[in-house]
């Protein structure tokens, strides 16, 4: 049992020096404060603290090699690099693995519970969340009577048919024809992006999966998550002129887009006057929607899924266990939201505010009285692309490693407000003139948001791995499935996998951590 002294001081320790744990000031005074109390504060939710075996292992082998190096023989070169390499790696992944542990902490055992508890306050967004549902605004878009989408869904397979008729011709030929091969694959990427934002990104995410696709593939369709050819000047001049009417001329936009995506194409911008909290010269980024998109987007959900069904409720076929309908849905709840701007400058507001008290990462500012469904008016954010640093020292890529981990697991744990399209592409940094780095995040319009009920799901299995409990975690797994088609032979066997991998590794949590200081 701890005495009351005792925790007081564990508890004083664990607060003013979060940085033991990898924490960041805001983090600890905001979030994290101890009790030595069972008590349950009203909006909270109550989880232990978590073990720091770990911990004291850790800094005791990095002392004995410490001691060694002071009290031993004297040592070569090349002996003295190794001992201090491996001191690097063994601080790299004790930071690693704390800042999981602080991130399971949200996730530890009931059973566990002390009388001293880290109270850890719940996203106040939760108070009026749900899902939305996207079906009603879908099959609206498309008409109000089965005869007007039945004409929408053969106007759209006509137009996909006569961009594929072509591809099903060349296609053959590229295997006697090297002419025939290389025109293929330009046809098939022009076909694909004429085809419109579903099937850009289909393709941008199976680029991403090399384990299911060959490398040919993916390198020649990869092309398509940096830039997509964009729409002229002329529509958006229309779009602007539309969407902000005398607003518009509040703006001054550079011609030429400073990149083009699937859904949308940015411009680089000022403003002509102050608005708002912005001053005139105020440097921007205007994003303009594509033309025509949504009734595109909305047609081809409404076929995959009459598609999906189709295949599901053919009897000796058995594929309802792959769920292809709550596949589709889900792609499509994902999808459809990206198509309302508005909706990105919101996910901005709730970014910039959970993360206002660090000033290592940023995101862009919108400018609401400048933004519709179709156009967005953000801050500009300059940096340099990340991948430009994997080349740079071993001090800077570790800051940029550790700081990317952190951010993630905020995201996912503290805040349920994950930016969901974190490729290369949209992760800038910037070096002050102090040589500071900070983060800058782009293209918010995809967010993950899990919302209480899975919240908990995830932190309860989190934390059965957490205490290596590997039955409880894989049987966690099952109950918490939206839609489990096995059997109960099936779900057993499922458990007893997970149990094993967790059984079989002594340190699973570690490990882990490990992985991501590697990484």
């Amino acid at each position: 049992m701890i005495t009351a002294r005792v925790a007081q001081k564990f508890s004083q320790n664990l607060v003013e020096k979060g940085s033991v744990m990898g924490l960041t000031p805001p983090m600890r005074s905001s979030t994290i404060t101890l009790l030595e109390s069972s008590e349950r504060s009203a909006g909270t939710v109550l989880h232990p603290v978590l073990w720091t075996t770990g911990v004291r292992r850790q800094h005791v082998q990095v002392r004995s090699m410490m001691t060694a190096l002071r009290n031993g023989p004297k040592m070569t070169g090349h002996h003295l690099a190794s001992a201090v390499d491996r001191i690097t790696r063994n601080m790299g992944r004790l930071r690693a693995r704390r800042l999981l542990e602080m991130a399971l902490a949200a996730a530890a055992a009931r059973d566990f519970r002390t009388r001293m508890e880290a109270v850890i306050d719940t996203p106040e967004d939760w108070a009026n969340w749900s899902r939305k549902d996207w079906t009603d605004e879908l099959m609206e878009s498309l008409g109000t009577t089965k005869f007007q989408r039945f004409v929408s869904a053969v106007n759209r397979v006509v137009h996909l048919s006569l961009l594929a008729t072509p591809l099903a011709l060349i296609a053959p030929l590229s295997y006697v024809s090297k002419t025939a091969h290389e025109m293929s694959w330009r046809y098939a990427l022009w076909g694909i992006e004429q085809a419109g934002p579903t099937a850009i990104k289909w393709v941008q995410w199976a680029t991403t999966r090399q384990d299911l696709f060959s490398p040919e593939f993916c390198q020649y369709f990869g092309k398509l998550r940096d830039e997509t050819t964009g729409h002229a000047w002329k529509h958006t001049k229309e779009i602007l002129d539309e969407d902000l009417g005398p607003l518009a001329d509040s703006l001054e936009l550079e011609t030429t887009p400073i990149g083009s995506g699937c859904i949308a194409q940015v411009y680089k911008g000022k403003l002509h006057e102050a608005t708002g909290q912005f001053p005139a010269g105020t440097e921007l980024a205007i994003k303009v929607q594509h033309p025509d998109i949504w009734q595109m987007v909305c047609v081809d959900f409404y076929l995959l899924g009459k598609i999906a069904q189709f295949f599901e409720d053919i009897p000796f076929l058995q594929l309802k266990y792959l769920a292809l309908v709550d596949t589709v849905r889900q792609f499509r709840d994902i999808m459809l939201p990206q198509l309302d701007l508005t909706l990105e400058a919101k996910h901005l507001q709730r970014f910039n505010r959970d993360f206002g008290s660090d000033n290592r990462v940023n995101f862009p500012q919108p400018l609401t009285g400048l933004t519709t469904k179709r156009v967005l008016t953000e801050t500009f954010l300059p940096g340099t692309p990340i991948l430009e640093f994997t080349k740079a020292s071993e001090p800077v890529r570790k800051e940029l490693a550790n700081l990317g981990v952190e951010i993630t697991l905020r995201m996912i744990f503290l805040n349920d407000f994950l930016h969901g399209d974190l490729h290369p592409g949209n992760i800038l940094v910037h070096q002050s003139d102090s040589g500071k780095l900070s983060i800058n995040l782009l293209d918010c319009g995809l967010v993950v948001e899990m919302g209480p009920e899975q919240h908990v799901n995830l932190t309860k299995i989190m934390g059965a791995f957490s205490r290596r409990e590997g039955r409880e975690a894989g049987q966690l797994m099952v109950d918490s499935s939206s839609d489990c088609q096995a059997d109960d032979e099936g779900m057993q066997l499922f458990v007893d996998g997970i149990a094993r991998i967790c059984n079989e590794d002594s340190n699973f949590i570690e490990h882990v951590g490990d992985k991501i200081a590697n990484i």
